[in-house]
């Protein structure tokens, strides 16, 4: 069923761009929080990124509903697996304006797989807790917005919160149609049948349904069809409004080409409509890996909940290495940059510079071959700091405060695609620390105000390598 996804490079700095975007439009609408993301059933996927917005969708003018969305998923095990959701919800159009995040986790279990080389039949079923409350999504929100230099939404918590267990059912049917077109047997025609159901502890229920026709080509695949997403049970204000927003049917389109994935689903009565990046890792299949060490790595990510944009490039040869073969060295140059918020203070945000070099340390942690690795790594370096006022204070800035930091880095590498017999996509997971050797204050419009503080982030990105 898989093809071996060999692709050419088309710049991680290109993808940073798309999930700045993906993630600081307007968007309307999402997956279902704790349930797995829409894809063909014929496309492995053990460990998935997702980034989700309006920036595929029709977008518009207010910042509402179900404003972004970050899904990660991954194996534990040959059937069970593991589903994240981190959603931002706002409400600006209504008489009490107000946001509220929505952080969800569940385990999920593969209770029927039966392939072939003309079908797919899948049943999934899982469960887990979906919590309401404030999970930094004002600040993973306006973050990626003063990235991109679009306008920060000051809007206060509503106050909700609470946590309800989850349970959820997710069919799949995928089907051949035609192993050709136009007579070419290296395109096939198909369809897929998708029908999820989530019920909560408190008496919320989401369903979806989709009928769509499929065509895929080695490392492309494509599809298009309807979906009609159903939202019963809500009582808290912003949610009744997200699910009324949610509640349509729509046009769904979706691109795969290696381990880059997008789709737009565009909605027919409501204005919920919204797009998807989806970064995937391939199955281990048939292929194995060559464990050859990697010689060059540039990789590039987003840090959250403090967002700022991640870059390193890292070297090794056969004397840094060293002669044992568990533990490979790397030499690591590090860059960061970004404007997260200041704490909880929406009108104030710090920009931050971030320059540095170290060691990493990095060794195979599968058995069939480098599938998933895992990395460790220490350096120093000098961070630059500036506060910058926006909404009310706009205008306003403090002077510049540098320190130096020890910087360290924790996380698993897992194969996405190969680009030639040398070089490959890699998706990255993990763990970022900078901490400075001392602290600072920054004055701005006569307030003191504390800088310079230990930051902490979780790491989402994607590395090229070459071997």
């Amino acid at each position: 069923m898989m093809s071996n996804p060999d692709i050419s490079c088309s710049g991680l700095s290109r993808l940073v761009i798309l999930a700045s975007a993906l993630w600081s439009g307007a968007a309307m609408s999402g997956e279902i929080a704790g349930v797995p993301s829409e894809l063909p059933p014929f496309i492995d996927r053990p460990v998935e990124i997702n980034f989700s917005n309006d920036f595929l969708g029709r977008g518009g003018a207010v910042d509402d509903f179900r404003t972004q969305q970050l899904i990660l998923s991954a194996p534990v095990g040959d059937k069970w697996f593991v589903v994240l959701d981190h959603s931002t919800l706002t409400l600006t159009d209504a008489l009490s304006p107000g946001r509220v995040d929505q952080l969800s986790a569940s385990m999920g279990y593969r209770l029927l797989e039966h392939s072939t080389s003309e079908s797919v039949n899948r049943i999934m079923v899982g469960a887990g807790i979906r919590s309401v409350g404030d999970f930094a999504g004002e600040r993973m929100q306006n973050g990626f917005h003063r990235l991109i230099d679009s306008k920060v939404e000051a809007l206060p918590y509503t106050g909700d919160s609470g946590t309800d267990a989850t349970a959820w059912v997710d069919m799949h049917h995928f089907g051949q149609l035609s192993n050709s077109i136009a007579g070419n047997k290296d395109w096939t025609l198909g369809y897929w049948l998708r029908g999820t159901a989530l019920v909560t502890t408190g008496g919320e229920w989401d369903g979806s349904l989709g009928v769509y026709g499929t065509v895929k080509h080695g490392v492309f695949g494509g599809w298009l069809g309807l979906r009609r997403d159903l939202r019963s049970g809500y009582e808290l204000d912003v949610f009744k409004e997200t699910a009324a927003a949610e509640d349509d049917l729509a046009i769904a389109v979706g691109i795969r080409w290696g381990p880059v994935v997008l789709e737009t689903v565009q909605q027919l009565n409501n204005d919920a409509s919204y797009g998807q990046l989806r970064l995937i890792s391939v199955g281990r299949g048939q292929h194995r890996l060559s464990d050859e060490p990697v010689r060059l790595g540039i990789e590039a990510g987003f840090l959250v909940p403090d967002v700022a944009v991640h870059l390193a490039a890292r070297f090794s040869s056969e004397a840094i290495r060293g002669s044992g073969n568990d533990w490979r060295r790397s030499l690591v140059l590090l860059s960061g940059f970004g404007d997260p918020q200041y704490k909880d203070d929406n009108s104030l945000y710090l920009r931050h510079r971030e320059l540095g070099a170290g060691l990493e340390w990095e060794q195979t942690v599968t058995d069939n071959g480098p599938w998933t690795t895992a990395y460790a790594s220490l350096g120093a370096g000098v961070r630059s700091e500036q506060l910058i006022g926006d909404g009310d204070r706009l205008g306003q800035h403090s002077d510049t405060v540098n320190r130096g930091v020890l910087l360290l880095g924790l996380g698993l590498r897992l194969h996405a695609a190969d680009i030639s017999e040398r070089w490959r996509y890699r998706l990255q997971l993990g763990l970022a620390a900078s901490l400075p050797v001392n602290d600072a204050t920054i004055d701005i419009q006569s307030e003191s105000l504390q800088a310079q503080e230990s930051r902490f982030g979780l790491l989402l990105g994607m590395s090229v390598d070459m071997r």
